[in-house]
């Protein structure tokens, strides 16, 4: 016999250790307070959001366990079948004796298939593995803004050392 079904709307007892290591957020007491803080005003304020955060979760989970492993080759996908074959239905008997089979035309016998395959890319599926990695920490800091503060900021194009000679 199984226990009760697990409340949708709860966190569970991995969420906080997901969501440190999806924000890369350091391990302080601090930051684990913070981070505890903001999941139990969720869980009082709004807890039909809580179902979207640990869906952004363990989205992030697999694509960091996709790039921790240097990504899985996938699979080549079709590009374009073309098919030939007999224009009408082949007919129940068909010729026995050779001549009898050159006259029927054996053309109209063969069925030829043609697949044309390709290696897939990062920009075949829209949007790179990081890509969709900062979306889902977007919509996590959109659920749990109390954690902007602890994220560490990214990184500008426009950043640099200044050199004076």
């Amino acid at each position: 016999m199984s226990g009760p079904p697990a409340n949708p709307n709860a966190w569970r007892p991995s969420d906080l250790e997901a969501i440190r290591r999806a924000l890369l957020i350091p391990v302080t007491a601090s930051a684990l307070r913070a981070i505890n803080d903001a999941m139990a005003q969720l869980e009082r304020s709004y807890a039909e959001a809580i179902p979207a955060a640990k869906a952004s979760l363990d989205a992030i989970a697999v694509i960091d366990a996709g790039l921790a492993s240097g990504g899985t080759p996938a699979e080549p996908f079709v590009i374009k079948t073309t098919r030939k074959a007999a224009a009408g239905p082949v007919p129940a008997e068909l010729p026995k004796k050779k001549l009898d089979v050159i006259e029927y035309a054996t053309e109209l016998l063969l069925e030829e298939v043609s697949t044309e395959y390709a290696e897939p890319t990062a920009n075949s599926y829209g949007l790179s593995s990081a890509t969709q990695r900062r979306g889902h920490v977007a919509n996590l800091l959109l659920i749990l803004p109390g954690l902007v503060s602890w994220c560490p900021p990214a990184p500008t194009p426009f950043s640099g050392t200044l050199i004076r000679s």
